[in-house]
């Protein structure tokens, strides 16, 4: 159950991520991990099922759907299989600035076939130099304005989620700008065929196992057609990629709890005694449905406000992330407790759900630099001290 209030729209999308979930993610989830394959069937279930453009605009295809519902899918999904929440997630974050605020030649062409999952997407942001977990503040790779586009040289991306195998890439970079001293962040959205590229290492983690998050190198030239929103309209990208990150470890945190209260509801210890009737072993539980709860209506607030058009800031979404990182890692780790040596062994499901939480901690943005954000947002920096710095 869930103590937050959703719409009749919210509860239908919810249920029909449920039902996938359990018919196609779950009975393939632990070959997924153990063999570190991509997860095509599953992919091919979200798609045909209508959820690869679950925000993406009527207009062009999509079905318009709020922050919300995108977020209590890619929970849903993450429950069962987290390698396939992981990239749809990042197909929804790739497509969401296209999507909106598309050229027109964007949406005839490119949109479309998005919305529909006719084309896979994901993206490909992450700065070699930021060693995976955001540590250093840094620009993204640059690229050179050229007559007719931009021209990339060597552009490496450290971990590019469906690397190789998608079809179309929400491609970050920067190019000096002439209207200010900052170099410009710009967004493309490019097709698998419109540079050359390589997978620069495989990819074996130690969770997520199934996303094949490579780095890739960049080469070639794109053309002035690729970039998004030449035009600067209002468009808010950072809440989506964010938020659904943070739906994807609430959905590993609430998926492993529940299996772990399966476990213990149906596990008798040796002196005759149920596992649920241990006082230890109830209030660990207690404690974790309690920080899930807890976690969850701080997460569905945000989305909320995100669709009320009251959030003001990206504060909110640093704190739900900071939660979601934090109750998925507490969670995991208390059903490696519970489940003792038969976890430890992989006779229960609880490692695996362990593993894939700890990319929350490390990636994306990484917890600490997510933290450090949040404290920034409370107490920034005087005026003065920012007009002095520039």
């Amino acid at each position: 159950m869930t103590y937050f209030p959703l719409s009749d729209s919210q509860k239908e999308w919810l249920e029909r991520a449920e039902t996938v979930a359990a018919d196609v993610l779950a009975p393939n989830a632990a070959e997924t991990d153990r063999e570190g394959a991509f997860p095509r069937r599953q992919l091919d279930a979200l798609r045909d099922a209508g959820f690869m453009g679950l925000r993406a605009d009527p207009a062009h295809g999509g079905l318009g759907q709020d922050l919300l519902t995108a977020c209590l899918a890619t929970e849903a999904f993450a429950k069962a299989c987290p390698s396939t929440a992981l990239i749809y997630k990042m197909h929804i974050e790739s497509i969401e600035l296209v999507s909106r605020v598309p050229t027109p030649e964007q949406a005839e062409r490119m949109v479309p076939r998005l919305a529909s999952g006719e084309w896979l997407s994901t993206v490909a942001g992450s700065e070699a130099g930021h060693q995976g977990g955001a540590w250093a503040g840094a620009l993204k790779a640059a690229v050179a304005k050229v007559d007719g586009g931009y021209q990339v040289s060597n552009v490496r991306k450290s971990f590019v989620t469906a690397a190789g195998l998608a079809d179309s890439y929400l491609f970050m970079a920067s190019v000096d700008s002439e209207e200010s001293k900052k170099p410009q962040q710009l967004f493309f959205q490019i097709q698998q065929d419109d540079l050359d590229w390589t997978i620069d290492a495989p990819w074996d983690g130690f969770g997520m196992r199934g996303n094949n998050s490579s780095p890739m190198t960049f080469n070639g030239f794109l053309p002035d057609a690729r970039l998004i929103n030449p035009e600067g309209k209002p468009a808010d990208f950072f809440p989506v990629a964010l938020a659904t990150y943070v739906a994807t470890y609430l959905g590993i945190a609430a998926g492993c709890f529940d299996l772990l209260k399966d476990y213990i509801t149906d596990s008798t210890l040796a002196d005759g005694r149920r596992m649920g009737e241990v006082e230890t072993i109830l209030t660990r539980m207690a404690n974790c449905q309690i920080e899930l709860e807890r976690s969850r209506a701080l997460i569905y607030s945000v989305c909320a406000a995100f669709d009320e058009n009251r959030h003001g800031s990206a504060r909110p979404f640093f704190e739900a992330k900071v939660a979601s990182d934090e109750v998925a890692a507490f969670v995991t780790g208390e059903a490696m407790t519970l489940g003792g040596g038969s976890a430890f062994a992989k006779q229960l499901p609880f490692e695996r759900y362990f593993r894939d939480a700890r990319a929350g901690v490390v990636m994306g943005i990484a917890h600490d630099i997510a933290v450090l954000n949040v404290g920034a947002m409370m107490f920034p920096k005087p005026k003065d001290d920012e007009n002095a710095a520039k």
